[in-house]
């Protein structure tokens, strides 16, 4: 038996159908935030194709992220492992559609009402980044499942961060509503290490990675936006 497999062997471990609880939950979010404003996007009248797509990508991301634990749980651990291929194209794919989501939206000048244009870019941008990085990490350790389904876990909250925002009465929280939206992702992460700590009495280093970047990105947002050179950037990328 190699290193690596005895030491996932004797790692914290969660409950399994954690996983899955966690994957509704996220999923809920999405479907309450977006259930919202799908229906007035697609009625309107020269509403992008790409941003439809850019939709689809994103729900095919969550109903997979749902199905991965579930066939885990029903004994499909093969299955589980090729659809994981599939799920490394749709993080690819969602990458740079978010990238192109969020540079149209400069370009136009169509943001969210709550948003301001150098907020929607750095929020946006260093969203995506985070997410980004937790993926290539969670597929780097998927020999190690216990690290791996974590680091999923942690990108999957990242990613709902559009969903959250409609979700919430962001309009109504004032000009610091991020800080609250914040505030809720860091609850959302912090479920699983509080999951692990119940469970095992320690929490698994994968969450210290995970949320750790979580905190981070939101920093750097906060570093970013309010910077003296922020206008500046936003109107290099097309912003008004």
């Amino acid at each position: 038996m190699t290193t690596a497999a005895m030491t996932d062997r004797t790692s914290v471990r969660a409950p399994r159908l954690f996983y899955l609880v966690m994957a509704l939950v996220l999923s809920a979010i999405v479907a309450l935030g977006f259930s919202h404003t799908i229906p007035f996007d697609l009625s309107t009248p020269g509403f992008p194709l790409f941003l439809a797509v850019h939709g689809v990508i994103f729900i095919s991301w969550m109903a997979l992220f749902v199905a991965q634990p579930a066939l885990v749980g029903a004994g499909g651990v093969a299955l589980h492992r090729k659809l994981g291929w599939v799920g490394a194209g749709l993080a690819v794919s969602m990458v740079i559609l978010a990238c192109g989501a969020i540079l149209l939206g400069l370009w136009s000048g169509h943001l969210p009402s709550f948003y301001s244009p150098g907020l929607f870019l750095f929020r946006g941008l260093l969203c995506i980044g985070v997410f980004a990085g937790l993926v290539i990490a969670a597929i780097t350790e998927r020999r190690r499942a216990e690290w791996h389904k974590r680091l999923m876990l942690c990108a999957s909250i990242v990613v709902i961060v559009p969903g959250l925002e409609r979700a919430l009465p962001v309009p109504d929280m004032g000009p610091n509503w991020f800080y609250f939206v914040d505030g809720a992702v860091l609850v959302l992460a912090l479920i699983g290490p509080l999951v692990d700590f119940v469970t095992s009495r320690r929490v698994h280093p994968a969450y210290i990675w995970g949320v750790g970047t979580i905190l981070m990105g939101q920093i750097l947002v906060d570093v970013l936006t309010f910077s003296p050179a922020a206008s500046m950037v936003v109107r290099v990328f097309g912003g008004h």
